[in-house]
């Protein structure tokens, strides 16, 4: 019923900047399943780290992360349980001619291939049995032949899928050591400017030296006291104006498709380039209240840190804070602090499927490539990239970064050109490391818990009204990797069904063991 064919995928795409791999043997799976990291462009996470991602972020969302009969937020304590063994080592040398070189470095083309027929045979009739309408599509990622496809070329809402899309974007213009800076200005005829430059997840406090929160605003603070109390010691100044510059970005700050119970729901608040634990009032291990405006909470906290250290040196100094600067100032910087490497942000961005921090690397993203900080310049900047990538754009229409709105589309198709995108090309290959995954981190972390799923799918998740998707890597019991997209509609909200069957088929997918006799 399925029809099968070679997709032709890397012989239509061929990219004029490919660069030869790395000889060492990084490992899609390897690398993947050891848990390396980012396939050292730096560190991988702290122990620290592994908590942030656990913290229930969506938890007005049947408790997306945390699904057990508390209410509140859990903090991930332990060693993660990876049920499932790792199904590849290092590959042997590749006895046959199917798979690019570069490829078979990291794929172990010698593990038996899932015969297309069985293959389909197995899902028709596991999708028989299911209530909601899924597309899917299956393709073999050591040979790029597509295995399955059911509505692979439709134009579907792509959810949180698209962040993979957006991701690939940042990653063409900035690098994963690339770091934000937030700056406070200051002039005496104008007094102190906080200037967000593009980290979201400042901390209201002192640093935390972990991803989130690793510039903290106390530190900025005191920093800030350190460079002027001598000055304003010595002068008449005794009331010092506070204001937030914004001006980084262009407006409208929100999407005319968000409402206001996605804002509520702490799902995503006006895009400033500043914000607080991407997009929280607090720490997202104990905190899910969604930030109303995050120039104003980051400005005011910033102005009490101020008053605090004015008080504790007994200087007759007071900071207020008067809002949003109404044009950028050309005043003296005088404190500085610096965001975590780009590369641990996005992988929990990625990971937490955080809206807000998304829709801030699509604006630097743009910003990099000279395009408009705002939602219609950042995805034209992606449409471009990806054009230039030889990646079919013309299914493809993105109304914001995130994947948040109903009115962007995207094909099952085009989301798997991403993965072979990031196997083939190693400038994308850090976007691997940053899938969910299953029964250990982000929004995974309560699905597919048991073997030999737990530890071995990994994806990137997207849950809407309209449709939800899955997508990413799977190893099959007999040891093939393979990349899939499944996309979800008919659920009526009933995000719980939608995740149980889409979970359901990766099962089916995984443990087919439909090798040809």
């Amino acid at each position: 019923m399925m029809p099968t064919k070679r997709s032709g995928r890397r012989a239509a795409r061929r990219l004029q900047e490919r660069r030869r791999w790395l000889p060492v043997v990084i490992g899609l799976v390897v690398g993947l399943l050891g848990g390396l990291g980012f396939a050292g462009a730096y560190p991988p996470p702290s122990t620290d780290m592994i908590k942030v991602q656990a913290a229930d972020w969506y938890h007005n969302m049947r408790q997306l992360l945390v699904t057990d009969e508390t209410t509140g937020t859990r903090v991930w304590v332990g060693e993660p349980k990876i049920y499932a063994d790792a199904p590849i080592g290092l590959p042997p040398e590749p006895e046959t001619g199917l798979v690019d070189e570069d490829v078979a470095e990291l794929i172990d083309a010698n593990a038996p291939a899932p015969d297309p027929q069985q293959l389909s045979a197995a899902l028709d009739e596991a999708m028989g049995t299911l209530g909601l309408q899924h597309r899917m599509v299956v393709v073999d990622a050591a040979t790029g032949e597509t295995l399955y496809d059911r509505g692979g070329d439709d134009a579907v809402v792509p959810a949180s899928t698209l962040k993979l899309f957006t991701a690939v974007n940042l990653l063409r213009h900035l690098d994963t050591d690339h770091r934000f800076s937030t700056v406070a200005q200051y002039a005496p005829d104008s007094g102190l400017t906080l200037v967000g430059g593009g980290d979201g997840l400042l901390a209201l406090g002192e640093s935390t030296d972990a991803t989130v929160g690793y510039a903290g605003l106390a530190d900025l603070a005191q920093k800030t006291w350190d460079a002027v109390s001598y000055e304003l010691n010595a002068s008449d100044h005794t009331t010092v104006t506070v204001r937030v510059d914004v001006s980084r970005y262009n407006g409208p700050w929100l999407h005319p498709d968000w409402t206001e119970g996605l804002q509520a729901a702490g799902w995503v608040s006006p895009v400033y380039p500043l914000n607080t634990y991407g997009g929280l009032e607090g720490h997202p291990s104990y905190s899910d209240t969604a930030v109303e405006d995050g120039a104003a909470l980051a400005g005011n906290t910033y102005t009490y840190h101020l008053n605090e250290l004015a008080a504790a040196a007994g200087a007759s100094v007071e900071f207020q804070y008067a809002g949003q600067a109404a044009q950028p100032t050309q005043a003296e910087q005088v404190a500085e602090v610096r965001s975590a490497p780009l590369g641990q942000q996005l992988e929990y961005a990625m990971k937490h499927s955080n809206n807000m921090l998304f829709e801030m690397f699509g604006r630097e993203a743009a910003l990099a490539a000279q395009a408009a900080p705002d939602f219609t310049g950042s995805t034209e900047s992606t449409i471009d990239t990806l054009n230039q990538l030889g990646i079919n754009t013309e299914p493809l229409a993105f109304a914001d970064n995130s994947g948040l709105s109903p009115r962007s589309r995207a094909t099952l198709h085009t989301t798997v050109d991403l993965f072979e995108l990031m196997l083939t090309d190693e400038e994308y290959r850090p976007l691997l490391d940053t899938l969910t995954v299953a029964g250990y981190d982000g929004t995974m972390r309560n699905r597919m818990t048991e073997a030999p799923y737990s530890g071995t799918v990994r994806t990137k998740t997207g849950t809407l009204e309209a449709a939800s998707s899955n997508a990413g890597l799977t190893i099959t019991t007999e040891g093939r990797a393979l990349w899939f997209a499944i996309n979800t509609s008919g659920g009526d909200g009933d995000y719980e069904a939608i995740r149980a069957e889409q979970d359901h088929l990766a099962k089916v997918l995984t443990a087919c063991e439909c090798t040809a006799e």
